[in-house]
């Protein structure tokens, strides 16, 4: 009897044994998501991308608590000053909280601000408009909008058009038919048009308080066309699924639509959802931009990037050049930009089935 655990200990203690430990732990099948991830952090581009992106969205949020100057205080006397390297004042103490109707949160952090800085301010870093308002606070409280429009077609994309996608592909038949003619109908109604309907009739005279503001129609409106795409590419991927085993085997035993969809379609294609959101943000800041210039985006005195590079395209003339003020707001959209295209190609490359099993 005593044999037995003096043979299992030796044969514990080989080096043989150990290093087969070590092959098996290497050979171990990975999870999606752990290799994705496990990708991910040897690229350098998406990493420096995440964490520019991580910084915006902080910047952005956290922009009434800075001590930066009024995005919406005019000052006629300091029209039109260009930046200056080295910055010949790096603040002032002449700060006056001039804003819009800012909501709760904002309005709380606007007094916080107060209270922890007082009167100072930053200089003009980045120069003033043509009415002095200091570039480098609108570019930063323009982002706010910027990204929110983008935060929203995202969540719209996800809730509306994944499910929508899903539902339509699983139910099949007649369900799948009408749910996809209803997305060929919205995807037919020109974005521009639909923009300047709602224009019309919820901002016309006599709409009294229960009016909305442009700034909310355009939410809704983003909203509204945002998940079509995202609808379409997974019904695709729920259409291939659909064929699998593991599906065909739920049915089998009975399983309900509803609960099919909830454990067995949407985790498999969140992956898919992820990448098509990322790359998705980069065209609604762009059509947000674009929007705002043709003047159907936000109204003054709030901001957003794409009025910011209107009035400085308005600004530029052959006389005198004010370069300035659509160079702030370009760098930085076509900076988010990239790091969303960056991001949005390397979470592809990671979540790729084939460079999975290439790997």
């Amino acid at each position: 009897m005593s044999a037995v655990p003096e043979q299992r200990r030796s044969w514990f203690a080989d080096a043989d044994f150990e290093l087969a430990l070590v092959q098996l732990e290497r050979e171990r099948p990975q999870s999606l998501w752990r290799a994705a991830r496990e990708r991910l952090r040897r690229r350098a581009s998406v990493r420096w991308s995440l964490r520019f992106l991580i910084g915006l969205c902080l910047l952005s949020f956290l922009a009434p608590l800075l001590p930066l100057p009024s995005p919406a205080a005019i000052n006629l006397a300091n029209a039109t000053l260009p930046p200056q390297l080295p910055w010949p004042a790096p603040g002032a103490l002449d700060f006056e909280p001039q804003y819009w109707e800012l909501g709760p949160l904002d309005a709380q952090m606007v007094s916080l601000r107060t209270s922890l800085f007082g009167k100072w301010r930053t200089g003009h870093w980045l120069g003033t408009d043509a009415l002095g308002r200091d570039v480098l606070a609108r570019v930063v409280w323009g982002s706010r909008t910027s990204l929110l429009v983008a935060l929203c077609a995202a969540l719209t994309s996800l809730v509306i058009g994944a499910s929508w996608g899903a539902l339509a592909g699983l139910s099949g038949g007649r369900v799948d038919n009408v749910l996809m003619r209803i997305v060929d109908v919205l995807f037919a109604v020109p974005t521009i048009f639909l923009v300047i309907f709602l224009l019309s009739v919820l901002d016309a005279p006599g709409a009294g308080e229960a009016r909305l503001s442009r700034e909310q129609i355009f939410f809704l409106v983003v909203g509204a066309v945002s998940w079509l795409s995202m609808a379409r590419v997974v019904r695709g991927q729920v259409l291939e699924l659909e064929r699998s085993a593991f599906v065909e085997a739920a049915r089998a035993a009975g399983a309900s639509t509803p609960w099919i969809l909830t454990r067995h379609i949407l985790p498999n294609v969140l992956g898919l959802v992820v990448v098509n959101l990322t790359l998705t943000l980069p065209s609604v800041i762009l059509y947000e931009a674009f929007l705002s210039f043709l003047g159907l985006g936000v109204e003054p005195p709030r901001v957003s990037w794409g009025l910011l590079a209107a009035e400085g395209a308005e600004a530029l003339n052959p006389l005198e050049s004010y370069a300035w003020l659509v160079l702030a707001p370009g760098c930085a959209m076509a900076a988010t930009l990239l790091a969303l295209s960056t991001l949005g190609d390397g979470l592809r490359d990671a979540l790729s089935v084939t460079e999975r099993h290439e790997r």
